[in-house]
């Protein structure tokens, strides 16, 4: 979709809870369409639309969105983006942190033992957009520093190393390699217990010898990482979720 075809409007739950929801123009829509994925609340919307349809059309909405987000959040996922100031909690390496924030004039954020802490002018009016910025950094940062560790690590076994990594949001894949040997990897992986990083790395390094995923392959990825199968388990059951609140602390920007 066109970034030009996409805005975003916040709504307020009865409850109060303030919500970001992404408005698309879809071409073959025939009314407005209110849908909860991966990313959080989305509108499709005929062309023409006006935005005060829009807006009446969520409001009339909000208690639906309302229960989902309870639902979402029972079973352990959560879309609302966060607040800087409120109550919150971060998912980082399978374990759900508490966020302490603290007012600073430069942002920035640190990962304890027991909290995420982020440091941010918290009564600015663009405060959001900057914790997703920084965090965004942070977690490329801690990420890169831990691919270039499981590469060293799985190379002498495969003989081969890669050539380049890059690191983003992905919608659906967890990572992929390039005929060039350039990997790239879902940021969301940061955020999972551990095992999940080091499973994707071995799997993608292991194109570098077999570019298909029929029996050579999987025989070579258990050969440098046995436990495979059920990190892969973990993740078709489970991934969603972290893929969620990756989107709901840095944005919806994702790629493929």
């Amino acid at each position: 979709m066109d970034a030009s075809q996409q805005n975003w409007l916040e709504l307020e739950t009865p409850t109060g809870r303030r919500v970001r929801v992404l408005t698309q123009v879809h071409p073959r829509a025939q009314r407005l369409s209110l849908t909860m994925g991966v990313g959080g609340p989305r509108v499709s919307t005929p062309r023409g639309t006006h935005p005060s349809q829009v807006k009446a059309f969520l409001r009339e909405n909000a208690p639906w969105l309302e229960r989902k987000l309870r639902e979402l959040e029972r079973a352990g996922q959560r879309l609302a983006t966060p607040t800087p100031g409120r109550r919150e909690s971060l998912l980082w390496r399978g374990e759900r942190l508490p966020v302490r924030w603290e007012m600073a004039s430069l942002p920035w954020v640190r990962i304890e033992d027991d909290a995420a802490v982020i440091g941010v002018q918290l009564d600015r009016p663009d405060a959001r957009q900057i914790v997703q910025r920084v965090l965004r950094a942070y977690v490329a940062t801690q990420m890169k520093r831990e691919v270039a560790r499981l590469a060293r690590e799985f190379e002498p076994q495969l003989g081969r190393g890669i050539v380049s990594t890059r690191l983003l949001p992905l919608k659906s894949l967890w990572g992929s390699l390039s005929v060039r040997g350039r990997m790239t990897l879902d940021l969301a992986l940061m955020l999972a217990p551990p095992t999940a990083l080091e499973y994707v790395v071995a799997h993608e390094m292991c194109h570098l010898w077999v570019r298909n995923h029929g029996p050579r392959f999987w025989q070579r990825v258990e050969s440098i990482y046995p436990d495979y199968l059920e990190t892969r388990t973990w993740l078709s059951q489970r991934g969603h979720a972290v893929k969620a609140e990756l989107a709901r602390w840095v944005g919806t920007e994702l790629g493929t």
